[in-house]
């Protein structure tokens, strides 16, 4: 009846209604739209794109509804007296001067409607770390969050695996006026399914992590076995994407970890080897040619053994893209130095991808000066020394209650039992996974896939802002209701 009343297609009355429905939803509970928020977060199919200029696009994804509802539903519970917008974050004001930095090179970016559009993205990313320092308050939360994360995963992987037999690509204009595209694309060419490659096997490495830590907190046998094998679930199929950076990530991430606390240090040797093992038995089983890739990557130019290809001196052997992002780091360099100016303030926002014609700068540390010049690589060291100087004494906290004895009594409990000490060490090491080591030769500020950076920062600075607040209490006994 209110299809024949609407002369509307199915379809568009059902989109209606499910967006109705969630801008209720999101206004009722801002905190339900932040889970729909991470939850969509890592699907890039179907969305919406216009082309800004040349190639370049600018995607509206999924992710953003959800997201500016729950804006406007903290906006209501604000002004009701109910919600604090203040959140307490060691990272926002440094971001907030990022922002400022960036908007302010607008002034000299090459391509004024793309810096905007970046500026747009930009925007986006503040919005959604800001949304999650201010909704997630509470050890309670963190983990409804973190359970939302590993749904999202399942979809992730099932993406993955589904890219392995099939592919889907759909186009539909719009808008021919401005160029507004409508898309559905299956990423194949690495097995990314939902995602790019390089993002989808980085979310599966973030979920493996944490699985991890929840391996840990776990109290039963059969607990520790079920969230030991999501663990290696989410580890298995971040190898099929075959994306060299998120292994690289994931295996430097675990090490430095061992290293770092006194009950694995010891046995680092071990430990390690047994961690070789279970990679290389990882890649055997599931993408044989990932070893491959990885010879390529370190400079081996012999027989290749187990794709197609007999030999790796071929051009397209290269199928990392290392040297190709070399040449284009090398070029970002050769555009700064033009003249004074961009020596000092940088390409401006958007102006590194312009000038390169590529879709993002594939290093997040080098975006801070290609997009602000010197005051970016200030405020790049600003994040450092406040990632450093609140984060040590955290660390060396936690690290002196896991170096005590086994048999010497521990007032607050054990702590392998300790949700905020576990999901700081795990969060952390899934930053420095995916954004201190990944970031290398992935992501930047404004880019399609800046999102992540902020995301995994936001969660390591929720985590350590819950640290740093209050004593330590197992999740089921103590923690905060949502």
């Amino acid at each position: 009846m209110v299809l024949a009343a609407s002369g509307l297609p199915w379809w568009s009355v059902l989109a209606g209604a499910g967006t109705l429905a969630l801008f209720i939803a999101c206004l009722a509970s801002p905190f339900f739209g932040l889970c729909a928020t991470a939850f969509c977060l890592i699907l890039a199919s179907p969305n919406i794109y216009t082309l800004v200029v040349n190639t370049l696009q600018l995607h509206l994804y999924p992710y953003v509804l959800p997201l500016v509802f729950t804006f406007l539903g903290m906006l209501v519970r604000a002004g009701q007296g109910r919600l604090s917008l203040r959140p307490r974050s060691a990272f926002l004001p440094v971001l907030l001067l990022v922002f400022v930095a960036e908007a302010a090179s607008l002034l000299w970016t090459p391509h004024t409607a793309w810096g905007l559009a970046n500026i747009a993205r930009l925007t986006t990313n503040l919005l959604l770390y800001w949304t999650v320092m201010v909704l997630v308050d509470t050890p309670r939360r963190l983990d409804i969050l973190f359970k939302t994360l590993f749904a999202s995963a399942v979809m992730t992987a099932a993406g993955v695996l589904g890219a392995l037999e099939w592919e889907y690509v759909l186009h539909v204009p719009l808008d021919r006026s401005l160029r507004l595209v409508f898309e559905i694309y299956f990423y194949t060419t690495r097995a990314g399914g939902i995602e790019s490659w390089n993002q989808s096997a980085g979310f599966l490495s973030v979920a493996s992590i944490i699985a991890a830590g929840y391996a840990v907190l776990a109290r039963t046998r059969a607990r520790r076995a079920g969230w030991g094998l999501g663990a290696m679930f989410f580890f298995c199929m971040m190898l099929l994407p075959a994306s060299r950076g998120a292994l690289l990530g994931f295996c430097g991430a675990a090490v430095l970890l061992i290293l770092a606390l006194p009950a694995t240090r010891r046995l680092f040797l071990r430990k390690t080897t047994l961690f070789v093992v279970m990679v290389i038995v990882g890649m055997l089983v599931t993408t044989p040619g990932y070893i491959d890739r990885m010879l390529v990557g370190f400079g081996y130019t012999g027989e290749l053994l187990f794709s197609k290809k007999k030999s790796s001196s071929s051009s397209d052997s290269d199928a990392t893209g290392i040297s190709t992002r070399f040449k284009i780091w090398r070029e970002g360099f050769k555009r700064v130095g033009e003249s004074g100016g961009t020596i000092l303030g940088g390409l401006g926002t958007g102006g590194f991808m312009y000038r390169i014609k590529v879709f993002e700068v594939h290093n997040v540390y080098l975006a801070f000066y290609y997009d602000m010049g010197l005051a970016g690589i200030f405020l790049l060291f600003f994040l450092g020394f406040i990632l450093i100087r609140r984060s040590f004494p955290i660390a060396m906290a936690y690290h002196a209650r896991l170096a005590r004895p086994p048999t010497a009594p521990d007032p607050a409990g054990p702590a392998s039992a300790d949700f905020v000490l576990v999901m700081f060490f795990a969060v952390l090491t899934a930053f420095t996974a995916e954004v201190a080591i990944h970031g290398l030769v992935d992501y930047d500020l404004t880019s399609f896939v800046s999102r992540y950076a902020f995301f995994y920062l936001a969660l390591y600075d929720v985590v350590l802002g819950l640290a740093e607040a209050g004593p330590a209490v197992p999740l089921d006994a103590g923690a905060a209701k949502a």
